[in-house]
């Protein structure tokens, strides 16, 4: 007998269903049903099949996971929490009710951690995992000395960079005072406020720049050649900086209100600014991530270095886990080599701004290429399951001195 289509096989048993009920009827459907599940078996085979030969091993699971509607629960060993399958076909919880039982799951954890304030949880770990959506840089051991060893300061050309750099160095010297920093040998209580201070500040340019470039490439009917996805990544980026820093040490109400204040404030300049004259948000944010640098490395440097606070207080303490799967660090990374490759990120943004204020508007944008590059060694270390680099790699990676 001939296999009848799938769509024709579906519309039959809705007849079938909403007509009267009768033995004949009931053999009729019974028979129809048989044959609609033997050829969605056999769609959902060659499907299976097809889509393991194009993606990645990780998708093709996912996607068998989803046609067969088996639930991870079913079996422990096929139970993965950074899977995207929908709560409804798996062990997990509603995303929006697991948010209390994970508050809940953390405070209990916390309850005598000294060295790390977030469990390594399967939240952690799906908030970390960055595959597919704004791909952060895996940085190598390598490219993390050559970060650290390459600090400079972009001197100003144009009337616009002049004004841009005394007020980002008027700001800077007020942040400073603000937050009771100092470079020689800074407080352990100092550097917490300036970290959560300086990243939860640092995240705004990026989305305020993406979002003018979308609505204005939507309201001129052209493209926007590349700049949306690297500024969008930049603020997903700062961003992910901010939740290392809160898995390290928690906000008090002074520390909120200072974060709240900061973004009251700097929302609508840089808002502005960035409505006046692009170039100038882009310079200024060049020269907000100059300062950023210098900030890491010279809070490397003091962990680093026997007898200061910060060693003191930092240099035995681990990496927290979104910090681990974040980099896709060793699992006994500790604090300080997550400060490594936020100095690096720090130092990439400085890069692209200081770029994209030497640019026109409508220049394609010269790193799309390394979003790609990015996004291919994220997915093969994924893939693998191994780390971006050894424990003994990051212990050759030193911060220069100032």
């Amino acid at each position: 007998m001939a296999r009848i289509p799938l769509s024709t096989a579906v519309m039959r048993l809705a007849r079938t269903a909403l007509a009267p009920t009768s033995a004949t009827t009931t053999t009729n459907a019974f028979t129809l049903t048989t044959k609609s599940s033997t050829s969605l078996r056999g769609l959902a085979s060659f499907r299976s099949k097809r889509f393991a030969d194009l993606t990645p091993p990780i998708a093709s699971q996912t996607f068998s996971r989803c046609i067969s509607n088996t639930s991870p629960s079913q079996s422990s060993e096929e139970y993965d929490p950074n899977s995207h399958v929908h709560f409804r076909a798996s062990g997990r919880p509603h995303p929006l009710s697991a948010k209390q039982q994970q508050e809940q799951d953390q405070d209990q954890d916390q309850k005598g951690a000294q060295d790390v304030a977030m469990p390594s949880t399967p939240a952690d770990a799906s908030m970390s995992d960055h595959l597919g959506r704004q791909q952060n840089h895996i940085w190598s051991a390598q490219e993390l000395q050559e970060k650290m060893s390459t600090l400079y300061r972009h001197e100003p050309k144009t009337v616009s960079d002049h004004i841009m750099h005394k007020l980002m160095y008027t700001l800077y010297n007020i942040f400073n005072r603000v937050t009771g920093y100092t470079p020689i040998d800074p407080s352990v209580k100092a550097m917490e406020w300036r970290l959560i201070l300086l990243e939860s500040i640092a995240g705004v340019p990026g989305f305020i720049g993406a979002g003018f470039r979308h609505f204005r490439s939507l309201r001129k009917l052209k493209r926007d050649h590349g700049w949306i996805a690297t500024l969008l990544e930049e603020a997903e980026n700062e961003r992910m900086h901010l939740l290392i820093c809160l898995g390290m040490f928690k906000a008090g109400a002074v520390t909120r209100a200072l974060v709240m204040t900061a973004q009251v404030v700097m929302v609508p300049f840089l808002f502005t600014v960035y409505f006046v004259h692009p170039k100038s948000l882009h310079r200024f944010v060049g020269y907000l991530e100059e300062t950023a640098c210098y900030t890491y490395v010279n809070t490397i440097r003091h962990i680093e270095t026997p007898g200061t606070k910060l060693h003191d207080a930092w240099a035995n303490t681990r990496a927290p886990p979104i910090a681990v799967g974040y980099y896709r660090l060793p699992k006994d990374a500790m604090w300080v080599d997550a400060l490594k490759c936020m100095m690096a990120d720090e130092a990439n943004h400085r890069d692209v701004n200081h770029t994209f204020a030497d640019m026109k508007t409508d220049d394609p944008n010269p790193f799309v290429e390394k979003h790609k590059q990015d996004a291919i060694i994220a997915w093969r270390l994924n893939n693998a399951g191994e780390p971006a680099m050894t424990k003994e790699d990051l212990l050759k990676t030193t911060a220069s001195k100032l």
